[in-house]
């Protein structure tokens, strides 16, 4: 599943590997202003909360905190709250779920501005940070412009995945047209559990029902997955490949190419299959023209997937793959 935009609110959300506080600025004693701790805590998967200690030889005035998400050029900011004086003390939460929901493995760019009341300013160095579950572990891989972060598996299986991963990309960049992969990040999850606390706010019969095994973040080059499955993070890719192929902000790619194509590649169709011949029996197949987004009700889910992927299998099989390409570009 893909997900094309995430709403951030006035807080931001970072995040450390582990769950204690790291140390982010190195205090200069000879400075005006002088930061005497600057330290976070991940509180996964509400919120993070910032903790700032600073003096100076006049009153601190005005304290800012500014943030960047992963590769976007949006620069947000906040005003932790504290009480003017010489030696303060500040503490600033960023929401992380709900509206604000921000997912697992996105890198945030960092810093504070610091004022006097004589106008002397103090920022701190940009630090960047990793947010993640602090409860585990994690572990990173990098094979070319691939990334993936994970906890508790072996590193030769998660390596041979990746591998595999590597192989079957490829035909993707021919048949999609991208001349270079992108550069995309995956966060493996491990349980059902872990996947509720991770995944973003879904209703309560999708996530009885399973529905959702991963969701890619275009907007952070980024997909979360549950479980080390190939083809699932085959899937989460195509999403991410498709949208460095369709990026004009005018142009939108409906639901069913997208979930079609991101089907398309994976190895096994044969269920799929089985649910389009059933709903034609059934007369539950639904109009194309009412495939450019997802139904809601999870039965309408299923068909819409397996629909999806009929569609596409059938304009390939029918005009070839090298017209995907032409498709995408028109």
């Amino acid at each position: 599943m893909t997900i094309l935009g995430v709403l951030v609110g006035l807080a931001v959300i970072i995040a450390s590997s582990d769950s204690g506080p790291k140390d982010s600025y190195a205090p200069e004693s000879k400075a005006a202003i002088r930061v005497i701790s600057n330290t976070y805590a991940v509180e996964f998967p509400r919120n993070i909360v910032f903790k700032l200690e600073a003096e100076a030889e006049d009153i601190i005035t005005e304290v800012s905190l500014f943030y960047r998400l992963a590769r976007t050029e949006v620069q947000v900011f906040g005003y932790p709250h504290f009480t003017p004086s010489k030696q303060i003390s500040t503490d600033y939460m960023v929401k992380t779920s709900g509206a604000n929901y921000i997912p697992s493995g996105v890198d945030i760019e960092y810093y504070y501005r610091i004022v006097d009341r004589k106008g002397y300013t103090l920022e701190t160095e940009r630090r960047t940070l990793g947010y993640r579950d602090p409860s585990f572990t994690w572990h990173e891989l990098r094979d070319g412009p691939i990334i993936v972060l994970w906890h508790d598996r072996s590193y030769d299986r998660v390596s041979k995945a990746v591998g595999e991963l590597t192989q079957r990309i490829a035909p993707v960049k021919k048949v999609l047209g991208l001349e270079s992969l992108p550069a995309m990040k995956a966060v493996i999850l491990n349980s059902r559990r872990e996947a509720q606390r991770s995944f973003p706010q879904i209703s309560g019969a999708a996530r009885r029902g399973h529905l959702y095994g991963g969701f890619a973040y275009n907007d952070y080059d980024l997909f979360v997955l549950s479980g080390l499955n190939v083809d699932g993070m085959l899937h989460e890719a195509v999403h991410l490949m498709l949208h460095e192929v369709v990026s004009s902000p005018r142009a939108r790619v409906p639901a069913w190419l997208h979930e079609g194509l991101a089907q398309w590649f994976e190895s096994r169709s044969e269920h799929r299959k089985r649910t389009v011949e059933r709903a034609a029996r059934n007369g539950q197949l639904i109009r194309l023209k009412y495939m450019n987004s997802q139904p809601g009700k999870p039965s309408g889910v299923r068909i819409f997937y397996a629909q999806a992927w009929s569609v596409v299998d059938y304009l390939i099989g029918t005009y070839g793959e090298d017209r995907v390409a032409i498709l995408l570009d028109a």
